[in-house]
């Protein structure tokens, strides 16, 4: 069966991103929760110092391997290329040949990257975590040898995710990380119950490379079922070696190009001084929920519809679809970030503050998350952006897009660390790594309205009036959940403004008022785009209406 659906009725490009985002944000929800059970055991039994940062050093290269190759950029590039080769094709289906022959290409070129990440560990750690002490660094050594067989078994299971993902199967590659998550978490509570808390660091970076053993049997089980064994022969029209090849070797530029957040944040640890780094990680994480939610469902929903578009050389329909992926990413981008600017001291106090993990690390791990909001709209809009790029094959773009972002990092957060004033060190390094990702989404939006000017009479990809509304409207969120945290008698920003409104609620517990500061944000928000007559709110509230009536009469 052919990826191309022929001359068969194609479902609105709007109704069928909304769909496919909304099952994929549900699962990414589910395992971003698990992620955060994670981090938060993590914090509670190593908390934030020596031992936390050689963990978390040593745990850097996997995760960023994890969201490269785990998580959807690995996919992006491959199911573009596959795509647009079935396009041009227009008939057979070399999918389970290119597979089978890119698995076999892919064990030995990631394998070989595994042996030699053991030899060099102490080497590879000091480049990644050059703060770390001695002690530390030994420590973390011999962790990093245990998680990396990881990188692996990721990537097998990455192939697995985009052949699904080109047969339009969106929910098991989206269940994939929270099957990670959950042998994760078993395995840190395996050694914390065997050998105390010393035995929690040890066990988390094997559970690692137990993780993406279940992801890797996972995807490829399915993907058997996908394919009969007899699709796996070699047709006439199957890819050569060369092409195969040439995908592989296509493939290194288009993750630059889609890790951007990830090696912009590597190289804002790399800047880290004494003991940033558990702390910059921990905002990190606390980012990844609205993040993963916004940006990386955008960015998969569109790409096949996408990359289908600008192989049928369809380009109206290509602008319109991206304008719609762009104004939702917006939507849905800025009200998280202001939201969590309010509540984030609160959230970081009531998941972290326990155990090892005191007040310091409190203060640290809030001006950092602080100092990443700004990034928030910015990764979810440059996700739609880099779709765009991929499904045109400009995967050059995004590399270079990627690269410049990484520099500017380095060179920024450095004249930061430089000019600035020791007591808010921890948030200069995160800062350099906003500032930087918003440079490479204005790069990226330029390119493609570049690349799509010979094809279109002045592609306009962004509504300035529907950006102003989505403004507004995140203001509205942000004020109506500091609110409500002021109402509760909760530490919020702006504490000093706020103290014309009474505290009602002084003994409300934490996790209930942050709750309802978090629902006064969203009504907030929701109302404020009702009142401005927002469209894209109109017709998502209409497609959530007609979905309800249509289940309530079933």
């Amino acid at each position: 069966m052919s990826l191309s659906h022929g001359n068969a009725p194609r479902p609105s490009g709007g109704a069928r991103m909304a769909r496919t985002a909304g099952m994929l944000a549900l699962f990414t929800l589910l395992s971003r929760l698990l992620g955060l059970v994670r981090d938060m055991g993590m914090a509670w039994m190593v908390g934030c110092g020596p031992v936390a940062d050689a963990l978390v050093a040593a745990l850097r290269l996997p995760h960023l391997l994890r969201r490269l190759l785990g998580e959807g950029s690995l996919s992006m590039t491959l199911t573009a290329w596959l795509v647009r080769h079935d396009v041009a094709q227009g008939q057979g289906d070399p999918l389970p040949a290119l597979a089978s022959g890119l698995f076999r290409r892919l064990v030995l070129v990631l394998g070989g990257l595994v042996l030699l990440g053991m030899l060099a560990a102490p080497q590879l750690l000091a480049f990644l975590a050059p703060a770390l002490s001695p002690e530390a660094l030994a420590e973390g050594s011999s962790l990093l040898r245990l998680c990396l067989p990881y990188v692996l078994l990721a990537g097998m299971a990455a192939l697995g995710m985009a052949v699904l993902h080109c047969r339009e199967v969106f929910w098991l590659p989206a269940l994939s990380p929270v099957i990670f998550n959950v042998v994760v978490i078993s395995a840190m509570l395996a050694g914390w119950l065997a050998g105390g808390t010393e035995a929690v660091p040890a066990a988390l970076a094997a559970g690692m490379s137990a993780g993406g053993l279940a992801q890797w049997l996972a995807q490829w089980g399915y993907a058997r079922r996908v394919f009969p064994a007899t699709a796996m022969e070699r047709p006439a029209a199957a890819p050569s070696g060369r092409e195969l090849w040439g995908c592989l070797g296509r493939l290194p530029l288009g993750l630059l190009g889609a890790a951007a957040p990830q090696l912009v944040m590597l190289a804002a640890m790399g800047l880290a001084v004494g003991s940033q780094i558990a702390g910059l990680y921990y905002a990190e994480r606390l980012l990844e929920l609205p993040l993963g939610l916004i940006g990386a469902c955008l960015g998969m929903a569109s790409l096949p519809r996408l990359s289908r578009l600008a192989g049928e050389k369809d380009f109206a329909a290509f602008r319109r679809d991206m304008a719609l992926a762009l104004r939702w990413a917006t939507l849905l981008s800025l009200p998280a970030a202001a939201g969590l600017w309010a509540v984030g001291p609160c959230l970081v106090d009531v998941l972290l503050h326990h155990g090892e993990f005191d007040a310091t690390g409190v203060r640290q791990v809030t001006l950092a998350l602080w100092a990443y909001l700004p990034c928030l709209p910015a990764c979810a809009v440059s996700r739609c952006l880099l779709a765009g790029c991929n499904a045109l094959g400009d995967v050059r773009l995004t590399a270079l897009s990627s690269l410049l972002a990484v520099v500017f990092t380095l060179a920024g957060g450095a004249w930061l660390l430089h000019s600035m004033a020791r007591d808010i060190y921890f948030c200069l390094p995160a800062a350099a790594a906003s500032a930087a990702l918003w440079g490479q989404t204005v790069w990226l939006w330029r390119g493609l309205r570049r690349r799509l000017r010979p094809l279109l009479p002045a592609p306009a990809l962004l509504d300035g009036m529907a950006c102003l509304r989505h403004v507004l409207a995140a203001g509205a969120a942000a004020a109506g959940a500091l609110v409500v945290l002021r109402l509760c008698g909760m530490v919020c920003p702006l504490q000093e403004l706020l103290s014309v409104v009474p505290v009602l609620l002084p003994g409300l517990p934490a996790m209930a008022g942050l709750a309802l500061s978090i629902g006064a944000g969203c009504c907030a928000w929701g109302s404020a785009l009702v009142l401005l007559g927002d469209a894209d709110t109109r017709m998502l509230a209409h497609k959530l209406r007609t979905k309800l009536q249509g289940d309530s009469r079933s």
